[in-house]
């Protein structure tokens, strides 16, 4: 098991001629790791995280609802493999591979709780760090982490296949494994 953090930057268009990071700001994200390694250099599993942010300075007309600009919250989860380079060392150099569902609520703080949610796959989801052994059991380090999806569902406009655009989310923080 291992619990990730950092900062979370928006890239690529949420939909059709719509930048994500006009709309969302660097988010905090909370994302856990579990699973279980068949041999040691293998760990195979799934992910679920939550992200936490702001809105981005850019004020956007979200399917008729004013976007006030104040909380962006996302949510994700799927499944990952992981390599392990020296899973019995004091640093552990490990890359990763996912792929899942995300969506992303656009939320106003005054009037209605939403302005939008967007909800979609992740079709690559890039990792890797490396951990540094502090016990047996428990191991901390710095990790990367790069997806892109799209979203294909919207719960305020119609998205058709033409509104569908590639984004993506780059994060950069630590991760604490368990159990190495």
């Amino acid at each position: 098991m291992a619990v990730r953090t950092g900062a979370a930057i928006p890239f690529g268009k949420m939909y059709a001629d719509h930048e994500l990071s006009d709309y969302s700001s660097v988010q905090v994200p909370f994302v856990v790791d579990i699973g279980g390694k068949p041999i040691p250099e293998l760990f195979i599993g799934g992910y679920i995280g939550i992200a936490v942010g702001g809105s981005a300075e850019k004020k956007v007309d979200l399917g008729g609802t004013r976007d006030s600009g104040y909380l962006r919250f996302g949510w994700r989860a799927g499944v990952e493999g992981q390599y392990h380079f020296i899973p019995g060392g004091d640093i552990n150099p490990w890359v990763g591979y996912g792929f899942g569902w995300e969506a992303v609520g656009l939320g106003t703080i005054q009037g209605s709780p939403w302005a939008a949610v967007l909800a979609g796959y992740e079709f690559a989801h890039l990792m890797g760090g490396a951990d540094f052994r502090l016990t047996r059991i428990v191991g901390v380090g710095p990790f990367v982490d790069v997806s892109f999806g799209r979203y294909t569902d919207s719960d305020r406009n119609e998205l058709d296949d033409a509104d569908h655009a590639t984004h993506g989310w780059a994060i950069f923080g630590v991760r604490a494994v368990f159990v190495p």
